[in-house]
């Protein structure tokens, strides 16, 4: 065989290995986080059904989330509905159909914009605090102590911030619904000259109860995957400082990633064909 045919394989050989090894380490580690947040899922909930929920802790991280993410989650679904507005207002007003604007903006916010906004704001404030919190806990053999003492990590740690965030998220995507709304009416009234009680009643004619009902329980299943990812990854760092970092951001691409696919799943089930 030529000499140059054998020296370009032995050059390309090389990074044929490199590739084929990220990939079986990237794969190892995805099947690894899916695996060990199944594992804390079935404990979390074997632990809720049995009642070892404590109140003080449950009430102490509902206070965290309520009070750390409430602020940015009102912003940013007050301009997305300022946003909806300033786009089809003035034009829906203009084919005769201003009728029509603050149903729109209440669908849009209440069904899609109000839990997502408030996921992002529940997983930049909360979630990387949580995988931090505990990626720390881990490195420094405290989650160790706690098991030398019979104390479930799970069960002290975790179900708290699970149902602190399943009862939190979906008070918080109401009150951020409602900021969207009202944002969207001063931009529909001002860009397009609705009428505040045309656009109010457009939104009471065309909202119903189950739009209501999606948008709480999408909320409530976007804080229970934001809380188990966060925990479960935090929960199995090792090493140093550098870590923790990596854990924080680990679990924030896999709480995005996560709320995204069950915010599709959610709203096909929910809200396609009605």
């Amino acid at each position: 065989m030529d000499r140059s045919i054998l020296v370009r394989q032995s050059q390309l050989f090389p990074y044929t290995r490199f590739l084929g090894q990220k990939l079986f380490e990237g794969s190892s580690s995805f099947l690894y986080v899916l695996g060990n947040t199944a594992c804390n899922t079935k404990q979390t909930f074997y632990y809720l059904l049995k009642g070892r929920l404590t109140w003080q802790p449950f009430l102490e991280q509902a206070a965290f989330i309520g009070l750390d993410a409430i602020g940015i989650s009102l912003i940013l679904t007050l301009f997305s509905g300022m946003v909806i507005a300033l786009q089809i207002a003035q034009e829906l007003t203009k084919q005769g159909a201003g009728e029509f604007v603050g149903a729109l903006v209440a669908i849009s916010i209440l069904r899609e914009l109000a839990p997502i906004m408030t996921g992002f704001a529940v997983i930049a404030m909360v979630g990387s605090a949580y995988s931090a919190e505990l990626a720390t806990m881990q490195i420094q053999k405290q989650v160790d102590a706690l098991k030398v003492l019979h104390v479930d990590p799970i069960r002290y740690l975790v179900l708290p911030r699970f149902c602190a965030a399943c009862c939190m998220l979906p008070l918080m995507t109401i009150l951020t619904a409602m900021a969207g709304i009202v944002g969207g009416m001063v931009v529909s009234h001002v860009i397009g000259g609705l009428n505040y009680n045309n656009y109010l009643e457009s939104v009471w004619r065309q909202v119903q109860t189950k739009d209501i009902v999606g948008t709480m329980l999408k909320a409530g299943v976007f804080g229970a995957l934001i809380t188990l990812f966060s925990t479960s990854i935090g929960l199995q760092t090792t090493g140093g400082s550098k870590d923790v970092g990596d854990a924080t951001t680990r679990a924030v691409v896999w709480s995005f990633v996560a709320m995204a696919i069950a915010d599709y799943v959610l709203s096909f089930l929910l809200f396609y064909g009605s």
